[in-house]
Parts: C-alpha cells; structure tokens; sequence
C-alpha cells in the first residue's frame, strides 16, 4: 500500500493539469450528488416520528375537487357518531392575524400584525402529536379562549418571564377576542406538515357568534382548504369501514342537490401526505426528486468519463512504464489495484474540495431546495457516511476501466514503442469517441431546454389575457368587517390624482387560487338547472380598473338590495346558459331572478397558460376585501407618488396595520414559480455540464497535440500555416460535438414537446432554437480547443523535431 501511494503521488505530482481537470470535474458531481442525498434524506424525514404514525390519517376531498378541505360540522360528526377512532384532530389553520399583548412593564399593547404558524384545534391534536410540556396542561385546551403557545413564540410575546409563569397570560386575537395562555411546549424538532407556533383552542368559535360565522361552524355546503382534519385509529380499525361511515354521515345530514359538487372522502395515510399533490399545494412531489437524482447522476458521470477519457488517452505514455512492470513480476491484479489507488487519491480530493463548493452549489437548487434545509444543519454521520460509500463507487467506476485498458498491454509490444498494435488502444480511442460524444450530448439536451423553457415562461407572461395587467396594484383589507371602512379608504384613493381606477371587491381576474360558485339557472330546459363557474364580485369599477371590454349589455350597477345582484358574464359562459349570441344572454336570471344578467364580457383567462379559458360571471355587490387600483401606465414616474399616498391614506384608516401592496403582473409570473425554478436549475446545469465537458475536451486536446508534436513540426517545415495545422487538430473533436449536436436534437424535441403539452397556450417549438443551440455549443467547443491547438501549431519545429 505505501508503493502504492508513492507512486500514484509521484504520478499526480508529474501531471498537475490533468490531475486538477479530473479533480475539479469530479468534485462538481460529487457536490451534486451530496446536496441531492441531503435533499431527498429531508423529504423523506417528514412525520417518520410518531411511533402510531401508520394509524394517523387526514380525511381529504376525493370529489368533483381533490382538496384536503373538509366541511367543518362534519369533523364534529366524525368525533360523536364514529366508533374505532382514538382521537380526532380538527386544524383550522390560521393564514396570517394580528395579535395584541401587554408586555411586563409597559402601559400600551405591543402589537404583532402579521402572525403565522397559528391553528384553531383542540387536545387531540396532541395526542396525535405528543409534545414536551414546559408549562399548563393539554386538557385546558377543552376550554374556549384557551391559546397553547411554542416555547419560541411565547419568549417572542412575553420576553423576560419565566415559562413556568406563563399560565394566564393575555393575547388579544383579532382585536376584541381575549385569549388565555393555557400552557407552552417545546419545539418539535423533527419534521413535520402539521408543525405549528400557537395552537388555539376550537371551542374558541363555538363561543364566538362571529367566528362561527366566519368559519362556517354550521355549513354542510362550504370547501376550504384551510380546515383540515386528522384521525388516529384505534389498533385493528380499517381505514375503508370509517370511510363508509363518513359517507353515511354526508347522507345523514347532507341532501343530495342536483349539479352541486360530488360529496366523498377518504383517509389519506399520514405518509403519502408530503408527497401527493392532489391534497397539498406544497407537496414535493415524488417525480422532481427523481429528476433532481437523475442530474446528479448525469453530472457525476460526466467527471467520471472525463477521468476515464483522460486516463485511457494517457494510457499510451504510460505503456513503457506498464511493460517495465509486468517484466519485473506484477500481476495484473497488483497493477489494476495500483491504478485504482490513483484514482481513489484524486477522488478523495474531488470529495474535500467538493464540500468546500457545497455552499456555492447550493445556490444552483435553491428553487428546489425546503425551507428548512441548510448548510449549517446538515447531518454530519449521514453525510460523511454518504460520501465515503459515493467514494468508493466513484472510484470503481471512473478508475476500473483506465486500469483494465492500461494492464492488457503486452510487455514486449509496449518496451518495443509498438503499442499501436494493441487492440486494447483502438478499442479505448472508440470508447472516447463514444463518451465525448455523450457528454456533449447531454449538454446540448439541456441547452436546447433551458432556451425552450424561457422562451415558453416569455411567452405565457407576455401573453394577451383578455384583460389589463400592467400598472396594476392589489393590497388586501386587513378588518374581518370590511364593508365600511373599506369604502371609505376606496372614496380616499380615487381622490388622489395618479391613480386612474379603483375598484373595491374580492379577487383580481387572476390569482394564486381558485373561487367558484354554482347557481341555479332559471331559463334551462335542463332537469339539472345548477351552472357552475369562476366567480368574481365587486363594484361597478371592476371593469374599468381591467380594461375589460363587453360585447352586449351595459356594465352592473351595486344595488341598494343585500338580495338582488346585477351580474355579467363572460363568452366562453354562453353555452352553459343554452344560447347563441351575446345579446340573447341579457336579462337572463338564476335563483329566482336573485342575479340579472345585464353584460357580456370578453373571454379572459383567469388562470395560467396551462389552464383554458373557462366560464366566468361578475356580479355587483358592496365590500370585498381586495382593493384594485389601475396607476397611470404612460407615466411610470408617478407610480412612486400614488403609492405614497395610497400608504398614508390606507395606514389613516388601519394605523395597526402595515401596508402590503403587489403589483398584477408579478401575481401573473407568481404562476410560472415552477417553470421559474426549472429554468434557473437548467441553467446550472448547462453551466455545470458544458464548464465539465469542455475541461475533459481541453484534456483531450492537450493529448492529441503532444502526441503529433514531431508530426506538426515537420508539416510546419514542409509550409503548413499555423490556420492549417489549427484545422487538422481541431477537426476530429470539433467532428464528435457536431454529432452529438445531431444526436441531441431529436432528444430535446421529444422532451420538450412533453413538457409543452402541461400547457394549453404554448409557443412554437421553432426551428432557430435548435439552431442557436447547436452552434452555441460548437462555439464553445471551438475556443476551447483553439486556446491549446493554437501553442502546439505556434510552437517552434526546431524544438519538436530535435531528438537527444
């Protein structure tokens, strides 16, 4: 082993460049490889804990929607009328609310505006998830206004006290609701979908007349994502017979509408959770991790066969020394392991200097990467472990076949200078040919993508809506009671000369969601009368805001009426109303003449280029909670102005609370977050795949020069031209990235005409993309190879063709 060591020291030391290009090629997969491990070790981590985690499920929406909603009096039902379930956990998740508390010492309330990580549920959640109690008890959650703070948020709202002082402590919940602190618990440090800061108790709404209301406490006909429910079955209870019992239930309490949404519910295993995105918008999903670890792979492969192509071309220098070996007695065994020590040397350096890149790379997953993933936290046993197995795979598959190609020289053919007449020479220069091609290949597919997706992302941004979207600014209402205030606010806006439009409602035509709503039509020859379709509501203004021309009728008018709604609707709605133009629409009416058609709209896509446009209707009616505010799009200088203004008329009216605006189009690209996050990965990938194969292209290069040295010496004395000899050095590489150009096109194409069918509005797969690509790889390709060719062909013939 010490020979072995001198030796492979002795050789990296007399070939630095080479060496430093198989290190540095080594140590970017090898760092791709780590951040992925760490990556899918996280995901997978996610509510492992529990020791009853098979027997915890989520009842979820298996309906005319998937969603993990349920109806909020029927997790009551569940917990009174079902038997063979150990606990029912009712989460009410709380999106974002202010919070008043008096702090010790200090006369006025400190006030906490924009509070996450809070739920309404009750004991069993923890006995769902057991927690380390610091102070109180689990039972005083039974109680209304009772609030189970984290160790970390109670040290947040009450700095200075002792935990053990914390029982009864006050917290103002949306402004008049006084809640008693009723215990704090530890941080549950491992990871979990249902981790939260504070955990209000549910019989809070039960005692409450307004957030029952709120909340829909009694409506059976009310989806929303926010209420969730989990249950812990007793040991032997089967998932399928509590389902039948929640379907009698639905049937129980619940009568059946016609055309209104599809009533069923399953238990969702705790475990299929983090990754089924049907229940979860957050879900990772299964298939991106095993994108992620394919591009890890490929990027490891690709230092892997710039090892194997550098050692296989050096291999021929290496003959005399191979020959000297086997004379004197080694084996092919003790060869091949001296090689593969040499290897295990570079990629043990690859390896430390790839822990060194760890934090740069980390920025190339970014998008990809969970929020509570660090470098800091990284599991040092887990990872060390990993990266000595990835070492020694790395070595076998870059270092056995180097050492096989190298060993099977014949001693005399080798200590003859005959080592062209050994097979194992041709059969080698094939299979670089062969993995050059490969990794050029691979590049080029992800060249091709990463112009593909930007050109779609370009395209669906810029696309034409049906309705306007620059110069446009949303902020939410922050009163659960509106109606009033904000009036008064939208009165103070339009007052201020910068802004063209505002309108007062609830959603903007495009959003991060869904709203829908179904009415009975009452003009339809259909025994099914119900419509179903995107709703929006608002004032008068609403159009005019987004520009959104009507092709028959007049624009809706607020009525004095709380009962009676004027409304329009859309073009794509006509066929669901049974008629043939715009203008047969007008005055037609649902639930009993409760919502008059009085307009008709423009088609508008309220949704993203993978959705088509679908059925919409506009009705009036007072408040909302979305203000819309149209700025002056000839004049982006005044925008800063409005804004000023809008902030000391919007904080005159809510001094509590801050002013958070977003302007439409950056809502719009919101959409594409995914598409967003896909190209910037690319984009790393093209960098980190292109940077890898051109340093094993300069490599090999580097070796086809010093191999013709005498060659293009006397070629230099016969009156070759240095543009000659270029040529004749560059010719047979630049060759082997044309034809993986070829390869790749047809490759690409395929890959990118399945991910354009996600989308309902695409762009062209346009032939001048293929084109730029090509010869943007080619180009790379020709200046690197050019940076070495170019010395070899300057270089003076006297001093190649000199022989001691």
């Amino acid at each position: 082993m010490k020979t072995f060591f001198k030796t492979a020291f002795r050789h990296i030391k007399k070939n630095k460049l080479i060496t430093a290009i198989n290190i540095m090629s080594l140590s970017i997969g090898i760092c791709a490889t780590l951040i992925i491990f760490l990556m899918v070790r996280y995901e997978y981590s996610f509510d492992k804990h529990l020791p009853h985690g098979d027997r915890v499920y989520r009842v979820v929406s298996n309906g005319d929607f998937k969603s993990a909603a349920v109806l909020v009096p029927m997790i009551r039902a569940i917990d009174e009328e079902i038997t063979g379930l150990e606990a029912v956990a009712p989460l009410f998740q709380i999106y974002e609310t202010k919070l008043k508390i008096k702090q010790a010492g200090k006369d006025d309330l400190k006030i906490f505006p924009k509070e996450k990580g809070l739920i309404f549920t009750d004991q069993d959640y923890f006995t769902i998830f057991p927690h380390q109690w610091l102070s109180g008890h689990v039972q005083n959650l039974t109680q209304a206004n009772q609030i189970v703070l984290s160790e970390e948020n109670f040290h947040r709202y009450f700095p200075g006290i002792p935990v053990a002082e914390s029982v009864g402590k006050t917290i103002w919940y949306a402004d008049s609701i006084p809640l008693q602190v009723a215990g704090v618990v530890a941080e549950m440090k491992e990871n979990s979908d249902f981790k939260y800061k504070g955990y209000i108790s549910i019989a809070t709404i039960a005692a409450s007349e307004s957030l029952k209301e709120y909340h829909n406490w009694d409506a059976w006909s009310n989806y929303n994502d926010t209420y969730n429910c989990l249950v812990l079955l007793n040991p032997g209870t089967r998932p399928v017979a509590v389902q039948k019992s929640i379907d009698g239930i639905i049937r129980k309490y619940k009568k059946p509408v016609a055309g209104a949404w599809k009533d069923e519910f399953l238990l969702q295993p705790l475990k299929d959770v983090h990754f089924n995105a049907e229940y979860n918008y957050n879900a990772v999903k299964p298939a991106t991790l095993r994108n992620l670890i394919f591009l890890a792979i490929f990027l490891l492969a690709l230092g892997a066969i710039n090892f194997i192509n550098l050692s296989t071309a050096q291999s021929i220098e290496r003959a005399k020394e191979i020959g000297i070996r086997k004379t004197l007695g080694s084996n092919k065994g003790s060869l091949i392991s001296q090689f593969l020590m040499e290897t295990l040397i570079v990629s043990g350096i690859a390896t430390v200097l790839s822990i060194l890149l760890l934090p740069i790379l980390v920025h190339a997953f970014e998008g990809f990467l969970p929020k509570g993933f660090t470098v800091s936290n990284i599991p040092i046993g887990a990872t060390a472990a990993f990266l000595l197995i990835q070492l020694v795979g790395v070595t076998l598959l870059a270092g056995f076949y180097p050492a096989w190609v190298m060993t099977g020289y014949a001693p005399v053919l080798a200590l003859k200078n005959q080592v062209s007449k050994n097979s194992n020479l041709s059969r080698s220069a094939w299979v670089r040919k062969a993995l050059t091609i490969f990794q050029f290949t691979l590049a080029q597919v992800f060249l091709i993508a990463v112009l593909f997706v930007s050109k779609q992302i370009n395209f669906a941004t810029q696309m034409d809506m049906g309705f306007r979207k620059d110069a446009l600014i949303n902020f939410y209402v922050p009163d659960i009671n509106r109606a009033n205030k904000g009036d008064i606010l939208k009165n103070k806006l339009m007052e201020i000369p910068e802004i063209k439009a505002v309108s007062f409602g609830n959603q903007s035509p495009a959003f991060q969601g869904m709203m829908t709503s179904t009415l009975q039509y009452d003009a339809s020859t259909k025994e099914d009368k119900n419509i179903s379709f995107d709703a929006r509501n608002g004032d008068e203004n609403y159009i005019q805001v987004y520009d959104i021309p009507l092709v028959a009728g007049r624009n809706v008018r607020v009525l004095d009426s709380a009962n009676y709604f004027e409304a329009l609707v859309n073009e794509k709605m006509l066929p669901l109303l049974e008629v043939n133009s715009p203008e047969e629409a007008i005055g037609k009416t649902f639930t009993d003449g409760h919502y008059t058609i009085v307009g008709v709209m423009k088609d508008f896509n309220i949704g993203s280029a993978h959705t088509e446009i679908r059925p919409t209707m506009y009705w009036s009616r007072k408040g909302g909670y979305v203000m819309h505010i149209a700025l002056d799009k000839e004049h982006p200088s005044t925008w800063k102005t409005a804004i000023a203004k809008m902030e000391k008329a919007f904080t005159e009216i809510y001094p509590e609370s801050p002013f958070e605006y977003k302007f439409l189009d950056e809502t719009i690209k919101g959409f594409y977050q995914t598409e967003l996050k896909l190209s910037k990965l690319l984009n790393w990938a093209v960098g980190l795949s292109v940077a890898i194969a051109s340093l094993g292209l300069f490599g090999l290069a580097m070796f086809t020069a010093n191999q013709r040295t005498k060659e293009i010496g006397i070629r230099k004395v016969l009156g070759a031209s240095v543009t000659q000899i270029i040529v004749m050095l560059l010719k047979n590489l630049v060759i082997l990235v044309l034809i993986a150009c070829i390869i790749a096109i047809p490759i690409a194409w395929y890959f990118m005409n399945k991910w354009l069918e996600d989308f309902v509005y695409k762009t062209p797969l346009s032939w001048w993309v293929f084109a730029i690509a090509s010869m943007s790889l080619l180009t790379v390709a020709i200046l690197v190879l050019s940076t070495r060719t170019y010395y070899a062909a300057k270089a003076n013939p006297v001093d190649s063709l000199r022989d001691e």
